[in-house]
């Protein structure tokens, strides 16, 4: 007879720990963070393997069932996630004749997002989705890593240079643009909106709206998390949620406080009464192009939104964004199914503008611009660009199942790490996947699979 299941996997729960608590504090100087990133990510992973493999091997000690209990259903999912990785393997050896190896299979130094990363993240999604993590212990070590982000930030902003992460002749006077162990701040901010949205829902499944009773059958999902009301619990939590908030609005980074935005509006629908969700909504749409349409000021990302729906658009708005989306697009039309392989973007990029003779704005209104771009600064343009169509589609799918698992009518239900993936799916409408964040990314994205499902509210 077999022995009741085990509610969690004690070893990646470890490893989970050491993602969200330990990953984003590790990378030393800004020199050369994103391949530092990029070898502890690889470390990381190896350390997964036996975290993996002890929870198996426990279950089976034990006369457990190894791992989920798993249906047709519930792995769809991963089966998108296996045809995902399967595509950008064949664009890599489809496009393995124009790159040498190491471009493709490493990625351009610049990010290091060939096919090497790739296999990673896959494999990273699946230990997570057939593993049963113990939430809680994930959530407090995640909060000690966001504090000792926020402290490192403080001094750096205060004229410190804590662990010499800023090289010689740099400081943050001179180069606000990098803060934190994360470095650019547009990838720090990534990984703070990860964070903000994972704290937030843990916070809220204390309210009776948010709270997850379990139905019947729930013995059938994985226990990630009963957490208890504590003080010990939700203090560190709570600080570790407005430390987010905080860095988020004072990196200044527009996508983050955009991503807040959506965040803070799906959960405040959560409150409103089904009947005047919709109205309320409309309203809020309504009030939001008003302002944009009479707007009076100059600069900013809201008189760029006002030019753009006066018909004023430009090439060098959201800094210079537009023309690279817009290029961007033009160059996957060269290969819309396979695109170009992993990690070729820049220099595919580069030769496509110099082969059709066009420019990216190095000026907007006498305020310098960067020119020099070697990422599409679109998650989505992406895996538009490097894995083709099917890719995206694929990848989106996966984004939308994770959001929508929970639904009331169209309203997502979220749970902490769905409110995560939220989070990162609106950031990358404006950002670009690296190793630097993309690990935990698909790590929590694997775990909004298998948190326990909330009753209708």
């Amino acid at each position: 007879m077999r022995s009741a299941q085990s509610k969690t996997g004690y070893g990646m729960t470890l490893s989970a720990c050491l993602w969200l608590g330990l990953f984003p504090l590790l990378g030393g100087s800004y020199d050369h963070i994103t391949y530092n990133k990029w070898i502890v990510m690889l470390a990381l992973t190896g350390v997964t393997v036996p975290c993996f493999l002890f929870d198996r091997f426990y279950d089976c000690s034990l006369d457990n069932e190894p791992g989920r209990k798993l249906s047709l259903r519930t792995v769809v999912p991963v089966i998108i996630a296996s045809l995902h990785i399967l595509w950008i393997i064949i664009t890599c050896l489809i496009c393995s004749g124009s790159f040498k190896p190491n471009i493709w299979l490493q990625g351009e130094a610049q990010h290091y997002e060939g096919l090497a990363s790739q296999l990673c993240y896959f494999f990273l999604f699946a230990c997570f989705f057939f593993s049963r993590v113990d939430l809680k212990p994930v959530l407090l070590s995640a909060a000690v890593g966001v504090i000792y982000f926020f402290i490192i930030v403080l001094l750096q902003r205060n004229g410190v240079n804590p662990l010499r992460l800023y090289p010689g002749g740099r400081s943050f006077a001179l180069n606000p643009e990098f803060q934190g162990t994360i470095g650019n701040i547009d990838m720090g901010t990534g990984y703070l909106l990860l964070l903000a949205g994972l704290f937030l829902y843990a916070l809220l499944q204390y309210f009776p709206k948010f709270s997850s009773p379990r139905s019947d059958n729930s013995h059938r999902l994985p226990s990630t998390s009963n957490l208890h009301p504590s003080i010990s619990t939700l203090l560190p939590l709570a600080i570790a949620f407005l430390i987010s908030l905080f860095l988020i609005i004072t990196m200044d980074v527009q996508f983050g406080i955009i991503s807040l935005g959506v965040l803070f509006l799906v959960t405040l629908l959560r409150f409103i009464p089904k009947k005047y969700r919709l109205p309320l909504l409309i309203l809020l749409i309504i009030a939001v192009l008003l302002v944009v349409w009479f707007w009076p000021f100059y600069g900013g990302g809201i008189w760029e939104l006002h030019e753009i729906l006066h018909g004023r658009i430009r090439l060098s708005f959201g800094s210079d964004r537009i023309a690279v989306w817009y290029y961007s697009l033009l160059l996957s039309g060269e290969s819309l199914l396979t695109g170009g392989g992993s990690g070729t973007f820049a220099s595919r990029f580069n030769h496509f503008l110099q082969d059709h003779n066009l420019t990216i704005p190095k000026e907007q209104d006498g305020r310098p611009l960067p020119n020099n771009f070697d990422a599409p600064h679109s998650e989505y343009l992406h895996q538009l660009t490097n894995h083709g169509l099917p890719a995206l589609i694929l990848f989106v799918a996966l984004l939308l199942l994770s959001i929508f698992r929970r639904r009331d009518r169209c309203l997502p239900l979220l749970t902490p790490c769905s409110a995560a993936v939220l989070c990162y799916a609106i950031q990358g409408i404006f950002s670009y996947p690296v190793c630097i964040v993309a690990p935990m990314f698909w790590i929590l994205l694997a775990l909004s699979f298998t948190e326990p499902k909330e009753s209708e509210t």
